[in-house]
């Protein structure tokens, strides 16, 4: 086997779509042509860093991505003479052999992954600046909110120790039902609920007191089902922790020392 028609195959040997003696073939060239071999090395880095970004993006923006990729390709690598259209982003099917195009020479399939290499990086810097850029509207939500509340004669539209009239209330104002625990034996009694918006969203606000300090514990139902440890940080000289659980995304604000909101945390 040449190494050109050993290259034509490799998209088709990392999506496992080789067998019996083509697979063997392949094997057997490519263990022997340094060469060959560090293209098949390039391709299976090149399809990692694809499934990485094609898992975390959005719909939309997966589309808009490969909708531009498409065009690039078509604009930098096929030629009507010699190629046809090369799909550079496989969103759809992920596979490689949408990636390297049959007749793609081999300076032409370093092309293509160097142009995909920087995309994805471009693509990896874009959702690392979204998602802190999110965090930081939120953590600026949470803190403006548990402000805007001790600002307020009554922090609560709904004011009762009792959760079982605390959860109910919520019932009809939101599209999620809030977890509303009683720590008052743990040294945190509700105060009540109220109605707070985060991050554009309606959210649940629950206010516990501790001693002379009021703690503030806003909810929504998080984006993904995976737990997340707590995080914490301080702002403006007041304490904000947020973690997942449960299906639910928590932030919980107070002048509390870092310390007891870590262990009105732990409640939860």
């Amino acid at each position: 086997m040449q190494c050109e028609e050993a290259r034509d195959q490799v998209g088709a040997l990392i999506d496992g779509e080789l067998a019996g003696d083509v697979r063997r073939e392949i094997d057997a060239h490519i263990e022997g042509c340094g060469g060959c071999a560090q293209e098949l090395s390039d391709l299976r880095q090149l399809k990692r860093q694809v499934t990485a970004v094609r898992a975390a993006a959005s719909p939309a923006f997966a589309a808009r991505l490969r909708s531009a990729l498409d065009a690039e390709a078509v604009r930098m690598i096929a030629t009507p003479q010699q190629n046809p259209p090369v799909r550079l982003f496989a969103a759809s099917s992920g596979k490689l052999s949408d990636l390297v195009g049959g007749r793609l020479r081999p300076l032409m399939r370093l092309a293509a992954v160097v142009l995909m290499s920087a995309l994805l990086s471009a693509a990896a810097t874009w959702f690392m600046l979204s998602g802190t850029a999110d965090r930081a509207r939120i953590e600026s939500d949470v803190l403006s909110a548990h402000v805007r509340s001790l600002l307020q004669e009554q922090p609560v539209q709904i004011a009762s120790s009792d959760r079982h009239t605390v959860k109910p209330w919520f019932s009809g104002r939101i599209e999620f039902a809030p977890a509303v625990v009683d720590l008052a034996a743990n040294g945190f009694p509700l105060l009540g609920g109220r109605l707070d918006y985060v991050g554009g969203r309606r959210v649940a606000a629950l206010v516990y007191r501790r001693r002379l300090h009021l703690v503030t514990v806003f909810m929504w139902p998080s984006a993904g089902p995976e737990e997340t440890k707590p995080s914490i940080m301080k702002v403006n000289g007041y304490n904000l922790v947020t973690w997942s659980k449960g299906g639910m995304t928590y932030w919980a604000a107070s002048d509390l020392s870092e310390n007891e909101l870590l262990e009105f945390q732990a409640l939860l």
